[in-house]
């Protein structure tokens, strides 16, 4: 029996899971191969697929945890679809291998093989592994001819999903051979060079090393017995690592390990076991009889893990990093017994998953095989179809946490509309600031297009990259942060997946940028009274020079009104002055506006809008500069607007400027100048 594993590059678990059975497998007689379910999809999509689970599940758990909610309340047809799209690839991978079996570990996978048997009418048995504890969205999409699921106590979860129940087994989650037994503690302890006189607490989460690791660590010394040990496993996660070496200094019964192939070891020398709730390091710890602490690092799956781990009296969880000290200390003190939840497991848990799983598989294999040998149907063909060669490549950089994580949300459906438009797509995500002007510079010459998702800031973080780089390459644009002046001027939609279609249906516009000495604004250059105003306030008032005027009538006391003594010269002409505010816009006009005292803002004419104000020096003076405001009115001595492509600013002290929202301070003396059509944004 030759067997094909399907798992996902999604994290760790789901491949230990297919590790686990492989083994089993193997042991058995059987040839196995284990395959990344990814590989099927377009290499973009498939490279998205895994960063994007990654950055989101390590960098933002809270929008992974809404996302995961979201998809338990909503069909699944769109992620249905957009997997079923790896089907073909599939279909290739079983009839080159001459398989009997493929059994998958992860949904995207069982979802890709359901596709396969319904538009293909292929006829080879297909396994689901069920690797968390509850019947995760997307089950009641496919279909198998058996689900081995985690736990008989979770039977009906699966039937209310429409799961027949006469085709689930309650196996277990498979996991490797080495956890199945346990090296005596006191041997294990030597070997790893831990207390043999004190209590080991181990502490880890998953292979990506994420939760409030750093605060628990930080203050768990404060429950440790003098003898007693604290190992902190870290996984790929070397920040952290890095972060706790600092965090625990001295203390030498705080041991830090980064990636270890030695868990199962660790897990024999300790005493209890502090984890996030995944569905693989549960199961491990569970079958080395290990009373389990949950830290609820990634709501979502792990919630539901932890839910029904700690509903069955198998586990217990603490909702803060100071619970869970308190629960640690309760544990080693004795006021609570933790070996009452392992007994407890004892009674009713599976401890043979992946020996359950081969023989129920050799068993339904026998029975459709000599039902195959009895059928005289022609054997299914592997379709002509092939994916389109794609030529072009995007370069997507996205602002994870912009707009409250909007594109993440989206993220699946616009790498979909790119990719159907013929494009492979590479994400680059920022982590912080000048990240995007960074990978532009350094990659975006490899490709021919770069979208970025984000806020005003990330998208002159873009600009500046292609000016500084050399490079004039198209943009899109996909407004999700929460100042979006850019998107608002020039039409673009507010919609991400609206505005990711009109890119690849779009035209090119070309975009003047200002510069201001060595540095660079897409929106405006501004200092002065109104400095913060354009950031801070909303939208339909950012755009009404009115507003101004309502800031100004604010300010009753004249010596509260802070000026700037400047030499100014623009268009050959010079003025010192005293000015309350300046602002030299760029391509989307002063504060986003259409238009000015009756002048119409163009974007690509080369030429600067600039307003000065200047200081009045009496009540009067402010009212009528006031007024003037209002009506946009040029009838007033101390407002002065006009246009330029130089404007010349010299002070008497270093003058702060707000570049597109950025504080920059500059020296004493300032040159503007506005590049006429220097990038391309694509709309």
């Amino acid at each position: 029996m030759k067997v094909l594993i399907l798992s996902c590059n999604t994290g760790g678990g789901h491949n230990s899971a297919a590790a686990a059975i492989k083994d089993c497998f193997e042991k058995m007689g059987s040839r196995c191969d284990i395959v990344n379910a990814l590989d099927f999809l377009p290499k973009a999509k498939a490279e998205f697929i895994s960063k994007g689970h990654v950055l989101a599940y390590k960098y933002a758990p809270k929008l992974y945890g809404a996302g995961y909610r979201m998809s338990e309340m909503l069909p699944q047809k769109g992620l249905y679809e957009q997997n079923a799209k790896g089907a073909d690839e599939l279909c290739k991978k079983l009839f080159s291998g001459g398989y009997d079996i493929v059994i998958s570990v992860h949904i995207f996978a069982a979802m890709m093989m359901t596709e396969l048997r319904i538009s293909r009418e292929i006829d080879i048995p297909s396994f689901f592994v069920a690797t968390d504890y509850t019947c995760s969205p997307g089950v009641s999409e496919i279909d198998a001819d058996c689900y081995f699921i985690p736990h008989e106590k979770l039977r009906d979860e699966f039937v209310s999903q429409g799961v027949r129940a006469d085709r689930i087994v309650a196996s277990g989650i498979p996991v490797r051979e080495e956890f199945l037994s346990r090296t005596d503690k006191a041997a294990a302890r030597r070997t790893l060079g831990l207390t043999e006189d004190g209590r080991v607490l181990l502490m880890c989460c998953g292979s990506m090393g994420c939760g409030p690791i750093r605060s628990i660590a930080y203050k768990i010394g404060e429950v440790l017995g003098e003898n007693d040990d604290l190992v902190i496993i870290c996984g790929s996660n070397k920040q952290l690592e890095k972060d706790l070496q600092f965090l625990t200094g001295d203390d030498i019964r705080i041991k830090i390990c980064g990636f270890t192939d030695k868990m199962s070891l660790y897990m024999d020398a300790a005493d209890l076991i502090i984890t996030k709730a995944g569905g693989l390091s549960t199961t491990e710890a569970v079958m080395k009889r290990l009373p389990i602490l949950y830290i609820d690092a990634v709501p979502g799956v792990e919630s539901r893990n932890i839910e029904f781990m700690t509903g069955n009296s198998y586990a217990l969880e603490a909702d803060t990093s100071s619970g869970m000290v308190n629960l640690v200390d309760t544990c080693l003190s004795g006021a609570v017994d933790p070996m009452e939840m392992v007994r407890n497991r004892e009674r009713d848990f599976p401890f043979t998953a992946a020996k359950t799983i081969y023989e129920t598989v050799c068993a339904r294999f026998e029975r459709f095989d000599r039902t195959r040998s009895d059928s005289k149907a022609e054997p299914a063909k592997v379709p002509a179809w092939s994916m389109p060669e794609m030529q072009k490549r995007m370069m997507l950089i996205v602002n994870p946490v912009a707009g409250k994580g909007e594109m993440m949300r989206n993220i699946a459906e616009v790498t979909g509309i790119f990719m159907d438009a013929g494009y492979t797509v590479s994400l680059f995500p920022t982590k912080g600031r000048s990240d995007a002007t960074e990978f532009v510079k350094a990659y975006a010459k490899d490709f021919d297009m770069v979208c970025c998702s984000g806020g005003d800031g990330t998208m002159n973080e873009v600009a500046v990259g292609m000016i500084e780089a050399g490079l004039n390459l198209p943009i899109g644009y996909m407004p999700s942060g929460s100042t979006n002046d850019f998107a608002e001027f020039h039409g673009i939609s507010s919609d991400i997946k609206k505005a990711a279609k009109n890119i690849v249906g779009g035209s090119e516009h070309l975009v003047d940028v200002g510069k201001l000495g060595d540095k660079y604004f897409i929106n405006a250059a501004d200092f002065g009274a109104f400095t913060w105003l354009p950031y801070t306030t909303p939208q339909r008032l950012k755009n009404k020079l009115g507003f101004y005027a309502y800031v100004l009538d604010g300010i009753k006391d004249l010596n509260k009104l802070q000026s700037e003594h400047l030499r100014v010269t623009i268009n050959g002409v010079t003025e010192e002055n005293e000015f309350i505010f300046g602002i030299v816009a760029s391509s989307s006009g002063l504060a986003g506006a259409l238009d000015y005292f009756g002048q119409k803002v163009v974007a690509d004419d080369g030429l600067f809008e600039v307003l000065l104000i200047r200081r009045p020096t009496s009540p009067m003076e402010l009212q009528a500069t006031i007024n003037a405001l209002g009506s946009q009115s040029l009838n007033n001595d101390l407002i002065s607007f006009c246009r330029t492509d130089k404007v010349e600013i010299e002070c008497l002290k270093k003058l702060t400027w707000a570049l597109d929202g950025e504080k920059c301070v500059a020296g004493s003396r300032h040159e503007l100048e506005s590049l006429r059509r220097r990038i391309k944004i694509v709309f």
